[in-house]
């Protein structure tokens, strides 16, 4: 009987054992709040979870491993729970694979995106894959670099473009007197007819009121934080909590000194809408920062107040003695 080479055994098992390379995919998914307003459904997180995992189980060579996904995240930056969660995975080597719909699912920021795409992926072998772009980081793609490059400035520019349009639309509101943040102050509620309106919330407003008597009766905010908490009042973290208005649980359950501060010294309480108290743009390179009081947008008399225009003005005039 013929003999077998057994160097030639090694040799094939060698070349098997390098077809058979199954990568561990994660598949990322993200939706902004500006892409949630729009029409278009192709990019729901539903569907592009859809999409990813059909690819995936398309793919010989691929396997998924988890679905890591940023509902409501800005691909500006890439601070986002999902992403971060995904980039542990791949340090732990669980992740040699990640998969997107598109690059602008990725992220938008041109830099950013490029130094992973460049730098850190090459340096940890993770493969890329963005499937509506046929791009992937394995093949043969040189010239589809500029390509690439391109397609990442294209989104960094369409974000520039759709921040400046919001903080205009934004700006016209607070100038109307229109409340356009996320939570309504403690003590008030979004009216069910208009979110941009306040209306008094009868379970916090008293709670309010006795803060500012509190005040007016010579309790320092650190005095006034103890009774609430002696009282087992519940603070506006937790109760904004509690009444579903954000979804991260708070790490904090009880009230502040700085809290009761920020209480009596908002305008909110007077009846008058005053935003515009930090500033931030994509567009023209401004990080989050404070604005100084008197560059404040304040629109009076917009909503019921919880407390008299004269206690409000005594109460301020309390932190000038």
């Amino acid at each position: 009987m013929a003999r077998i080479s057994r160097k030639g055994l090694v040799n094939d098992n060698v070349v098997l054992a390098e077809q058979k390379h199954i990568y561990h995919a994660a598949a990322y998914v993200r939706l902004s709040i500006e892409d949630n307003h729009g029409t278009d459904n192709s990019d729901s997180i539903v569907m592009q979870q859809y999409m990813l995992e059909g690819y995936i189980a398309r793919q010989p060579d691929m396997e998924l491993y988890q679905v890591y996904c940023d509902n409501g995240e800005s691909g500006t930056d890439f601070q986002r729970p999902g992403f971060v969660h995904m980039m542990e995975d791949v340090k732990r080597q669980k992740v040699d694979c990640i998969v997107v719909k598109d690059l602008s699912r990725f992220g938008r920021n041109y830099v950013e995106a490029g130094y992973y795409l460049e730098k850190v992926f090459p340096f940890l072998g993770i493969r890329f894959v963005a499937v509506n772009d046929e791009y992937d980081s394995e093949k043969d793609q040189e010239k589809d670099e500029l390509v690439l490059s391109l397609k990442n400035l294209v989104n960094d520019l369409y974000a520039k473009d759709i921040s400046q349009k919001i903080h205009a639309a934004l700006f016209i509101k607070q100038k109307k007197g229109e409340y356009i943040g996320a939570l309504p102050p403690y003590g008030y509620l979004k009216s069910t007819e208009d979110k941009h309106k306040l209306v008094v919330d009868p379970e916090t407003a008293c709670i309010v009121q006795n803060i500012f008597q509190w005040r007016l009766a010579g309790d320092s905010f650190t005095e006034i934080a103890r009774k609430l908490n002696n009282r087992e009042i519940v603070s506006p973290s937790l109760y904004h909590y509690q009444k579903g208005h954000k979804k991260k649980k708070p790490t904090s359950f009880i009230w502040q000194a700085q809290t009761i501060k920020h209480i009596t010294t908002n305008p909110v309480y007077a009846g008058h809408m005053a935003q515009g108290k930090t500033k931030k743009s994509l567009c023209d390179a401004i990080l989050a920062s404070k604005v100084s009081r008197e560059h404040w947008i304040v629109v009076e008399n917009t909503h019921e107040a919880l407390v008299s225009q004269e206690v409000f003005d005594r109460v301020q005039n309390l932190a000038k003695i």
